[in-house]
């Protein structure tokens, strides 16, 4: 196989999704629903909160770089407000000096929250970018990013980065938003793959919901994976934790033409203990209104294309 062949000859192409949950520069938009993560509100958001955060995400992003043994080619992030955060986060941490570049679109939800991709310069060169629109809700676009695989460029990859709409107001209530965006989602999956069966397509997001598919893609088969610190010494079977259940929404999904595996990434600094359902969980930035120092309520998962 192609990828096989660039693999072994530049090392593991490593991708990497994170929901970074509510990701907020601490300055008031007019025009989004963002008041919360303001100086002035209840949480009192503040600038050193903000860089405490991203340099968080970085650290995060740098440490499954240390586990693979290769940094992430690809880098697909939810929940970030704007331009400006993620521009920080490349260019104002040790990101930049790693070469990263990213690809951000805005797009219509309310509270002004969007997807982004970072990319390694020196592993993907990008050639086209757009942001796939979910007719009748104000909800997350979907990014689609075109690129070649640096530096041979013999290789085509077409990149989905997706936030399904959420559960908020009740999983019923919420269903005919997320099928809107599968629906989106297949049509351009569809139409790449009608025009040849050995695009190499990998879609990547927050699905927000456990029984989710891409149809015409498979999802990689879990590589077990045990970090050697856990405080409570329970590994996650999921993504987020919702009333003493893990549950894996974060997800890939591959083109036929893919050979990979992926693994739930769970170090230590980004769990807490349970005490209420024991064991660990995400160590989020915020308990209710406290501050509770973590990055997020998610885990990041990653993909590694075998060679």
């Amino acid at each position: 196989m192609i990828w096989r062949g660039i693999c072994a000859a530049l090392g593991a192409f490593v991708v990497m999704f994170w929901n970074v949950e509510n990701c907020f520069d601490p300055f008031d938009d007019p025009l989004k629903d963002d008041d919360e993560f303001t100086a002035g509100a209840e949480r009192h958001w503040s600038w050193p909160r903000f860089e405490a955060k991203r340099d968080g995400i970085a650290q995060t992003v740098m440490a499954a770089g240390d586990i693979w043994g290769e940094m992430p080619a690809l880098v697909g992030i939810a929940e970030v407000e704007n331009r400006m955060v993620v521009s920080q986060l490349v260019y104002r941490t040790p990101l930049g000096e790693m070469g990263y570049g990213y690809v951000h679109r805005d797009s219509p939800d309310g509270r002004g929250i969007d997807v982004a991709l970072l990319y390694r310069k020196d592993r993907f060169r990008v050639n086209y970018v757009d942001s796939l629109r979910i007719p009748g809700t104000a909800t997350r676009d979907i990014l689609y990013v075109k690129g070649v695989v640096m530096p041979d460029r013999s290789d085509t990859l077409h990149v989905f980065v997706v936030h399904f709409p959420s559960k908020r107001g009740g999983a019923g209530g919420s269903a005919d938003r997320r099928e809107a965006a599968r629906r989106v989602l297949g049509r351009a999956v569809d139409s790449l793959l009608s025009e040849d069966p050995q695009k190499r397509i990998i879609v990547m997001g927050d699905f927000n919901d456990t029984d989710c598919s891409v149809e015409g893609l498979a999802e990689p088969p879990d590589e077990d994976f045990l970090t050697d610190r856990q405080p409570t010494g329970d590994y996650p079977a999921g993504t987020i934790k919702y009333h003493g259940r893990w549950e894996r929404i974060d997800r890939f999904f591959l083109s036929p033409a893919a050979d990979a595996v992926m693994r739930i990434f769970a170090p230590a600094f980004l769990l807490e203990p349970d005490n209420v359902w024991l064991g660990s969980k995400p160590r989020r930035t915020y308990a209710g209104p406290r501050y509770n120092r973590g990055l997020s309520d998610h885990l990041p998962v990653i993909l590694k294309l075998l060679h």
